[in-house]
């Protein structure tokens, strides 16, 4: 028997006010049908959102680019208008600002379902429309009923409120310990940080601001908040305003209670402001330059980082990985703290399950013990992936992209749509048993005509994508680089437990093995420059062309672009750019890169710069000068013309090796650091120890150089 529309959404949501769940709906047909469809569905749910264009007026309209404004708000109704497209990131935020009792309702063309002629990742979603948690409802057939509660059969209450102590009241017992975490940073031993992890809707903010209150009301403490924003941090202070008691707040961005205060801090301004606080909270760490988080780390002793594991933009889980590497070398006692039970809606919620599985949120990275037990004595194979067979084959799908999260700290939903729908991209992976080990993600760039090349390296142009194409020509002047063919290496990645056996080399002969089948005429890539990947692209035969001069936000290092010529035509303009780079590089030691970590720059000074620094003295001169010096003769700034032509004669010498004697010369005599910073980074105890540790550093390799040319 059909029920009427208004019927069936009347009963949808009373079930999922029952149990506290919130329900994917698609309807698919035409916009006029799903705008109407969409009015009478949205009298049962009061606060309402569209996404996307042609909002009815009984809704809050807002446009893709607008989704991640929403964060931190909640809805009952979601309304994404996917007849255009649809945007994966806006899927994943927008998912997460639906209440318990709510509804994410998706606009969609019958042929996501229905047809071969549309892309992968639209022939995908369309398969998964048609799961057990989802209500489909067709225009064709819109007297429909499905069976709701095999929805709702995993589905666990949340608990009624816990009252811990009058000022904390938190809504679970995961809450509540995860306060207790937060207070023991601020209470316990020093340079013992916590990072709080939790899925979207867990009330990680929440148990920030309830932590931030008890600490304010026990002690008279400074409490520093950052974030990416402060309507990241608003919930923050929402939560630790509402356990204070009413007093005078001379703003949103600060709290007081007597002498002790809570305060939002941007940012890009923390690190300088750091030593003017107690206790720091970085919530949304994910989305923090490396670089603030990882300075944070040096400058202060209790630190709270807190990160949304799942959230919109997909950085969470890789941030995570990479970032509790770097807080292990740094602070190995660091502690953590994962908010499992959700508060926003049950556990077990049907959207949220969907929405993982669609987004690949929970998408792991083969497991080590699974694939030696397996395929220890299978050979590895090395192949293209089509993105067709990659989007019908949710098995090797999680694996590529638990590979990539677990490589690269930002790797968005968004990149599930480019992976499968750009036709530029290839996808190459070495494999055991149709278990992934390890992939690479190359983009086929290039081939500008000669009007729109000269406009690029004239800076008058930006077509979408074909980045390293236009970077060769508007940074570096080469148009004709625009012109050819080249492949850009996006990511590589290869399964922990089987790096450094040769699998990543192979993997880039490969690439180079299929761009030369496409008469492709060079490869390239840029990576945030650090000594062991410098190294890895350099035994690929890849060579430095351009050292961003500012760092890059995610990874908090330079971006580094290297080439590798596959045609003549390329190596035309290559061993030009090359040497330019090394001249480049040698003349931005002190202005652009005094700061560059010595080790670094040692690799890609010796490995690029041509000719040593030349200003006019003979070999006696500089020998007579430098013996005087190591003798304690004459100061550094009588000799500084010496030294430099001597150790940059040195570092372009086939057996020098790194060392961290060679490197404080080098921080030094190359890169102009001040005394008191050498003083600081190398734990002296006064400039004059540092003078003297310079002398016996040149006395050392002086005596291994006998010559000075």
């Amino acid at each position: 028997m059909s029920v009427p529309l208004d019927t069936f959404f009347a009963q949808l949501q009373q079930q999922l006010s029952q149990h506290f769940c919130r329900q994917l709906v698609v309807l698919e047909g035409s916009l006029e049908w799903a705008a109407t469809t969409a009015v009478i569905v949205g009298k049962h749910f009061p606060q309402r959102l569209w996404s996307g264009d042609n909002a009815p007026v009984s809704f809050t309209s807002s446009s893709f680019k607008q989704s991640k404004q929403w964060l931190g708000q909640e809805f009952d109704m979601v309304v994404i208008n996917g007849l255009d497209g649809i945007n994966a990131d806006t899927l994943g935020a927008l998912s997460g600002t639906i209440r318990g009792g709510g509804i994410l309702v998706i606009i969609a063309p019958p042929t996501w379902r229905l047809s071969d002629a549309v892309t992968p990742f639209y022939q995908r979603l369309g398969r998964l429309f048609v799961n057990p948690e989802v209500v489909l409802i067709q225009q064709s057939q819109p007297q429909q009923q499905p069976s709701l509660m095999t929805s709702f059969q995993q589905v666990i209450l949340p608990p009624t409120f816990i009252d811990i102590n009058t000022q904390r009241s938190c809504l679970t017992d995961g809450q509540s310990e995860a306060v207790d975490a937060i207070i023991k940073v601020m209470t316990g031993h020093r340079k013992r940080p916590l990072v709080l992890s939790a899925d979207r809707g867990r009330g990680k903010s929440a148990a920030l601001g309830i932590a931030a209150a008890e600490l304010l009301q026990t002690r008279t403490i400074k409490v520093a908040v950052t974030a990416p924003s402060f309507a990241c941090a608003e919930t923050v202070f929402k939560h630790a305003k509402l356990r204070l008691p009413a007093t005078d707040h001379p703003h949103r961005h600060q709290l007081h209670l007597g002498a002790s205060r809570v305060e939002f801090i941007a940012a890009d301004r923390i690190v300088n402001e750091a030593h003017n606080f107690d206790f720091i909270i970085v919530d949304e760490a994910a989305a923090i330059p490396a670089s603030i988080l990882t300075a944070l780390l040096g400058c202060h002793n209790r630190l709270v980082f807190a990160t949304t594991i799942h959230g919109y933009e997909g950085t969470g889980r890789g941030f995570e990985i990479k970032f509790k590497q770097r807080l292990t070398e740094c602070m190995p006692q660091w502690r953590s703290y994962h908010l499992e039970q959700p508060i926003r809606w049950a556990k077990g919620d049907p959207l949220e399950a969907w929405v993982f599985k669609a987004l690949l949120l929970a998408a792991q990275a083969p497991n080590l013990i699974d694939i030696e037990t397996t395929t220890a004595t299978e050979s590895m194979s090395y192949s293209v992936l089509p993105a067709a067979e990659l989007a019908h084959n949710e098995v090797l799908l999680n694996q590529l992209f638990g590979l990539l999260i677990n490589a690269h700290y930002q790797t968005s939903p968004n990149d599930i749509q480019q992976l499968l729908d750009d036709p530029n991209l290839r996808l190459l992976i070495a494999s055991q048993s149709e278990v992934i080990i390890g992939c690479c993600v190359v983009s086929k760039e290039g081939g500008f005509d000669k009007q729109l090349a000269q406009l690029v390296m004239q800076g008058k142009r930006r077509p979408q994508g074909h980045l390293l194409a236009q970077s060769l020509a508007a940074h570096l002047g080469y148009a004709i680089a625009a012109e050819q063919h080249c492949y850009r290496i996006l990511r590589i990645a290869v399964a922990d437990g089987f790096q450094q056996q040769g699998i990543g080399t192979q993997l880039i002969n490969t690439v180079l093995q299929q761009a030369m089948d496409e008469n492709i005429d060079y490869i390239g890539t840029s990576f945030g420059a650090v000594s062991e990947l410098v190294d890895f692209w350099s035994h690929c035969l890849l060579r430095p062309l351009r050292l961003g001069i500012t760092k890059d936000v995610a990874s908090g290092h330079h971006s580094l672009l290297c080439v590798k010529p596959l045609s003549m035509a390329a190596q035309s303009w290559f061993d030009d750019a090359q040497s330019l780079f090394g001249a480049s590089f040698s003349c931005q030691r002190v202005e652009q890169f005094n700061q560059l970590d010595s080790q670094l720059f040692f690799k890609l000074y010796s490995d690029n710069v041509q000719q040593p620094l030349n200003y006019g003295l003979s070999h006696s001169q500089i020998n007579h000068q430098l013996e005087i010096f190591i003798d304690g003769g004459l100061g550094y700034d009588v000799v500084v013309a010496s030294l430099e032509s001597w150790l940059s004669q040195l570092l372009l010498r086939d057996d020098c090796h790194w060392d961290d004697d060679l490197g404080f010369a080098i921080a030094k005599i190359l890169q102009k650091q001040s005394w008191l910073v050498m003083v600081e980074r190398y734990h002296l105890s006064s400039r004059k120890l540092a003078q003297q540790h310079l002398r016996n550093v040149v006395a050392r390799y002086y005596s291994l150089s006998s010559s000075v040319h």
